[in-house]
Formats: structure tokens, sequence, C-alpha cells
């Protein structure tokens, strides 16, 4: 506005300067990034009703959806930029990566039906494993710890159970291993999980390494010492008689769980070992076989 009977004879300029609205308007107006907190009674009104309307999410529950969203979330991403070619990009044991979703739809679902969710029939594969996995986390989310503890089929060639909570987990390593399978099938860069959800699949996989040894058990236990963001220190009896340490293991933790997923072979796999080298060769080969292909 320019009418200067608009501001009773005065410039705009000499308005503003006595006029405290128009003056914390502009100075709004000027810095619209600027935070303005809320009387104290009214943030925690809100609060509450949105506490009442949902509550927190249980920490434990929290613990195993977070890992699960985000590797959703980058596979989504990583099939949302795939050209049609690279959809038929060959892949050893699916055939190409169209036959990697679909097989990881598969697997998803042995947790997803066990929850309830209803399998998507006749959709393209990206949108059935995407929405199925999205119920997946939807149905997790809103659950208690209790739920959690509950027993369910592991995916995988061995058959298994375990409490909803390692399920999970062994979800979220899958999806980590497949969208690396897809990275290097059309010639992309692979990645490695956040340090602390790197560290849960390690200790998924190590929980069920004694179960994974062939022949007679040995009244040993075995430490593994996995280097690197996310590893750590694990002392894993290998029987329940086992009564000291036979042998001392110690890799990169990545390509640990690059092991445990059957990505590298175990005669190659970069380890050092104190202790029983045959215990320690034997280890090395029954964690080789806990991937979910």
């Amino acid at each position: 506005m320019t009418d200067s009977s608009l501001y009773d004879g005065r410039s705009p300029d000499d308005h503003v300067a006595s006029c405290p609205d128009c003056g914390a308007a502009i100075a709004l107006l000027d810095e619209p990034g600027a935070a303005i907190a809320p009387p104290p009674a009214l943030r925690e009104a809100v609060l509450s009703q949105a506490r009442r309307r949902r509550p927190p999410a249980v920490i434990a529950v929290t613990l195993v959806a977070v890992p699960y969203a985000e590797q959703v979330a980058l596979m989504d991403d990583l099939l949302a930029e795939l050209s049609g070619p690279q959809w038929a990009a060959p892949i050893a044991g699916h055939g190409t990566v169209k036959g990697l979703v679909e097989h990881l739809a598969a697997n998803d679902a042995t947790v997803a039906g066990f929850l309830g969710v209803p399998g998507l029939r006749g959709a393209p594969p990206r949108r059935r494993w995407r929405e199925q996995a999205g119920a997946l986390l939807e149905r997790v989310s809103g659950g208690s710890e209790v739920l959690l503890g509950v027993e369910v089929a592991l995916a995988g060639a061995r058959p298994a159970r375990a409490p909803l909570r390692q399920a999970m987990v062994q979800r979220t390593f899958e999806t980590w291993t497949h969208a690396d399978d897809i990275r290097a099938a059309t010639d992309r860069s692979k990645a490695a999980p956040r340090p602390e959800h790197t560290h849960l699949i390690a200790e998924f996989g190590l929980a069920l390494l004694p179960r994974a040894m062939r022949g007679p058990r040995r009244d040993v236990s075995a430490t593994i010492v996995l280097t690197g963001p996310g590893g750590g220190t694990w002392t894993i009896p290998l029987s329940p008689a086992s009564d000291h340490v036979g042998v001392l293991i110690s890799a990169d933790v990545v390509d640990f769980c690059r092991l445990l997923a059957g990505r590298w072979p175990p005669g190659f796999f970069p380890y050092a070992a104190e202790g029983d080298p045959t215990l320690a060769r034997d280890l090395i080969h029954a964690a080789a076989t806990l991937g979910c292909d």
C-alpha cells in the first residue's frame, strides 16, 4: 500500500516504526523460519491429547521396527530407480531381479501371514512386496513387547523357529542383503546398514550359530570379536556343558554379516583365529549356511 492517508498522513515506514502490530507482522514475514515457542500450557495440552490418541511406541518394538523400516525404504528407493532392462538383470539363484523381489516377498510372507497380513495377489512384484512389507511393519509397530516374544517360523532352508523380535531382525537382514544383490547386479555400490543395525544382524546370526554346527557337540565356547562400526564381542557356548573357550575368532562385522548371508565363500573369508583351527574353520563354514536363499 502506498496511499499515505492509510497511515494518518505519515509514510509507511513511520507508521510501522510506531505500530507494534504491524512491526511484529513484518518481522515475521522477514523471518518466516523463526520458531515461536508455544505457551507451556498449550504445549502440554497438545502432547496430552496426542498421547491419548496414540501411546508412544514400546522401546523394544522400536528397536526392531526402525531397522526394518529403514531397509524397506532403501530397497523401495532402489527398485524405483531400476530401468526395464535392469529388472531382467541376472542374479544367481533367483534368475533375475524380478525373481529376487518375488523371493523376498515370499520370505516376508512367513512372518506377515502370522500377523494376519493378507497377500496381494496379481500385483506387480514391487507393489506386492512393498505393500506387504508396509502392512507387516504397521502390525509390528502397533504391537506390544509381549507380541515380540511369540515364536514364529524363520525363513531359510533350515527349519527354525524364533521369537518375533528375531524374525524382524532377519527381515531387516534379508532385505539389506538382497538390496546389495540388486546393487551388484546393476553396477551400483554396495551399502552397509547403520552400525547399530549391523550389530543386531550380527547378534541374530551368532545366536543361531550353535544350531548350525554339524557333527558332535564340542564342550567348549567360542569367542567372536567383530571389528568396525557395529561390532562387538560375543562368547557363544557350543553345548550346555561348555566349560572353557576353545577358539577366538576376529573379523570385520560387515564382512561377517555378508558371510552369514552366504555372500562370502567360507574358504575365502578373511578372519584371524587363536586356539583350535579346526573348530574355527567349522564355525566359519556353519555361519555361511545361515542365509535366507
